[in-house]
């Protein structure tokens, strides 16, 4: 869908750094430093993650996504000038991972609210436990909610950590974390990231005071598109790779100027998952141009942030837009999800 939507608030908690600003001048620096846990791998080894250094280590599950995300709706909800009413919120959370994964209570999104200070419409606030392309389907939510004009701006975002022993553990078993024996496995990391979302004139706001009385600062970056789709069952006899993917990404970059100028795929060093981002620029080569295309892989310098993963991108987009080392003002995020989920999205400079 193309969208008629900005950006005016940023929100991230990170490994690299405790605000959105701090985190992405510091990815920008490649100052990732994994270090090992208290919990140990297959081997009797001590696993080792990339995870916020104010995050007390013995925190694991909802509890520690909670004090992870907190500051950056916080941070983010701060793009308004103003008292406003209360928000829905658009959250990316984590598919389970475990089955001894802790689950998230049903009071975690009004608990969010309480710890952030930050006032949410519950009734319309909706939660997507779909893993790393989650971010795509709640973007997509919360520009249908601007776009309706039900409330007149929106919170939209996620959450994840790996830093959790059941989940460590099962990614382990699988040979997944990047370890001796394990040649394309990640670095596990956790983040928290949020958007606030509102009209591209924010001013018009002042016509329906019954809804806001706040106005919102200068835009970080428009929304031109977003777009979601489901990769179809496996089949062994022909089997499907990037279906999906290649779609949504066709979709969305059919909303930017041709070549693609800048690009930020999800991957995150596993075979399965640059395999199949191979397979999308291949389909969509009348979109890319090897000279000219910026491609950006985060997790270099991040590691793995699961859910959080669209969020963190996004946020990265709007800070190097405004702070003047975007390659770009055009960017597209790929988001591939462990499940059958896919997502894009794209952002122009304001």
């Amino acid at each position: 869908m193309s969208t008629s939507v900005a950006i005016v608030g940023v929100g991230m908690s990170s490994p690299l750094g405790l605000d959105a600003r701090q985190s992405a001048f510091v990815l920008r620096a490649r100052k990732l430093a994994p270090a090992g846990t208290s919990f140990p791998d297959r081997r009797g080894h001590a696993v080792g993650d990339a995870r916020s250094r104010r995050l007390d280590d013995a925190l694991i599950g909802g509890p520690r996504l909670l004090d992870l995300a907190a500051p950056a709706l916080a941070e983010a909800a701060r793009g308004l000038l103003g008292p406003s009413a209360p928000l829905p919120l658009f959250l990316a959370l984590p598919s389970r991972r475990a089955e001894a994964e802790q689950p998230l209570g049903p009071d975690f999104l009004a608990e969010l609210g309480r710890r952030a200070s930050v006032p949410l419409a519950l009734e319309h606030t909706e939660a997507f436990a779909l893993g790393h392309a989650s971010f795509a389907a709640a973007l997509a939510r919360a520009v249908e909610s601007v776009a309706s004009r039900a409330y007149p701006f929106a919170l939209v975002g996620g959450v994840d950590s790996h830093h959790d022993p059941a989940v460590l553990a099962a990614l382990d078993e699988e040979r997944r974390l990047q370890a001796e024996g394990a040649w394309d496995g990640f670095i596990p990391s956790e983040a928290a990231a949020f958007l606030l979302v509102g009209p591209v004139e924010a001013r018009a706001l002042r016509a329906e005071p019954a809804r806001a009385a706040a106005s919102a600062g200068p835009a970080y970056a428009r929304v031109t598109a977003v777009a979601t789709a489901l990769e179809p069952e496996p089949d062994a006899e022909s089997p499907v790779i990037g279906e999906a993917a290649t779609e949504v990404v066709r979709r969305v970059a059919a909303a930017l100027t041709p070549p693609l100028s800048w690009v930020l795929p999800d991957v995150n060093g596993e075979r399965h998952r640059i395999k199949e981002w191979t397979f999308v620029r291949m389909r969509n080569r009348e979109h890319f141009d090897d000279d000219r295309t910026v491609e950006t892989r985060l997790y270099d310098e991040l590691g793995d942030v699961g859910a959080a993963s669209g969020a963190v991108h996004a946020v990265w987009a709007c800070v190097a837009f405004r702070a003047g080392f975007a390659p770009a003002r055009e960017a597209l995020v790929s988001l591939a999800s462990e499940g059958p989920l896919r997502g894009a999205f794209a952002l122009e400079a304001a």
